[in-house]
């Protein structure tokens, strides 16, 4: 009896699948890739990774397909003789398909100009010719792809899908989703145990932050906040005088911090300390301001005491990992030599932090400090 349960059951799975991929296969004509790509989405969320690739590859190449039936029309409505005398120039390219009645490139070429002007062209028909054969790359189906097989362990095949989009970032609908790309490359780079791309993928992102510099120069404000925590013997001059506001960037220089830290790295573990503390510091006193126009930073404590009050604020501020970057600070100055700098910090942090975890963390090790230097 439970064999044939069995059989019954394996049977009606075969069938459910069979249907669910036969109407995935009979996508109306009209359908958009988007649309696609969204109810992927959906299914990831219900764990039915399976179901979620193929909407992601149908929707790679419904894309593919729609590019290159418009690339083709294009090419063969460039190809009369009448067309060629316009020269490069699109506008005049325009005028003379308009007038040759050609709408369906018109509109090809209106399509493109919506988020695409002719000046991104420098005005040439040729490089929009160029562009328009490389834009059946759709990275966001290669991103996708990457986050369904990393979701079933599969490291390697996420790391293929990745570098695929990251290579194709350049038609990315949001550039700004470039920089979940790069997190992806490193974080997947990280379990497969190649620090030395998880590093260089996490420098991409800050070769968009001038004030980092490169880690071989550091830049001049960067210098100057390194000068001046390391000279005082508390933090709160700097945590008074500079800002930072790059809260992408956040995630990159605590990663670093941490591959630093553990290579022996250590001033270059203090660089990227440093301007994270100071881009967590930022987002916070920006949120309290928000609220209390009458407030106006004065010391470390009184900050984190204000977090108190606002549960919404703290909740937000473990999701984005601040703490971790507080304490990141605080181990860097250590390593570095700097023993009173790290000692007034853990002590602030273990009085008024609003993490249990961190706060007790920081008194650990304000403790060990405290008994390998009696002076402090």
């Amino acid at each position: 009896m439970k064999k044939q349960l069995k059989k019954i059951f394996i049977i009606f799975l075969i069938f459910y699948f069979s249907a669910v991929l036969f109407s995935l296969d009979t996508i109306d004509a009209d359908e958009k890739p988007w649309h696609l790509l969204e109810q992927a989405k959906i299914q990831i969320e219900k764990g039915e990774f399976g179901i979620a690739l193929h909407l992601t590859n149908k929707a790679r190449d419904l894309h593919k397909a729609r590019t290159e039936k418009k690339y083709n029309h294009m090419f063969n409505s460039l190809k009369p003789k009448r067309v060629k005398l316009e020269g490069d120039n699109i506008s005049d390219v325009y005028a003379i398909l308009n007038k040759r009645e050609d709408y369906d490139a018109c509109k090809i070429l209106d399509d493109i100009f919506l988020t695409h002007p002719p000046v991104f062209f420098d005005k040439s028909i040729s490089k929009l010719m160029a562009w328009l054969e490389k834009r059946k790359a759709f990275p966001e189906t290669d991103f996708l792809a990457g986050k369904i097989y990393f979701a079933e362990g599969d490291y390697e095949q996420a790391m293929h899908y990745y570098k695929e989009a990251w290579n194709a970032r350049m038609f990315l609908e949001i550039p700004d989703e470039r920089f979940n790309i790069i997190y992806s490359l490193a974080d997947t780079s990280k379990l497969l145990h190649r620090y030395d791309e998880q590093e260089k993928y996490l420098l991409l992102v800050l070769t968009e932050d001038p004030i980092y510099g490169t880690t071989n120069l550091e830049s001049d404000p960067l210098q100057a906040m390194i000068k001046t925590i390391t000279s005082e013997k508390t933090t709160e001059k700097f945590f008074l005088l500079y800002r930072n506001k790059n809260p992408i960037a956040l995630k990159a220089y605590m990663d670093l911090t941490d591959i630093y830290l553990e290579a022996g790295k250590n001033r270059r573990a203090l660089a990227t300390a440093v301007l994270g503390s100071i881009i967590t510091i930022t987002n916070l006193d920006e949120v309290i301001s928000k609220d209390d126009y009458n407030y106006e930073y004065t010391e470390f404590a009184n900050l984190l005491h204000r977090l108190h009050r606002r549960q919404d604020v703290v909740l937000w501020a473990e999701q984005q990992n601040f703490w971790r970057a507080f304490m990141n600070l605080a181990d860097s100055l250590l390593k570095n030599g700097n023993n009173e700098q790290a000692f007034y910090l853990y002590s602030k942090l273990a009085e008024s932090i609003p993490s249990i975890k961190y706060a007790q963390e920081a008194l650990y090790k304000k403790e060990e400090i405290t008994k390998n230097n009696k002076s402090l």
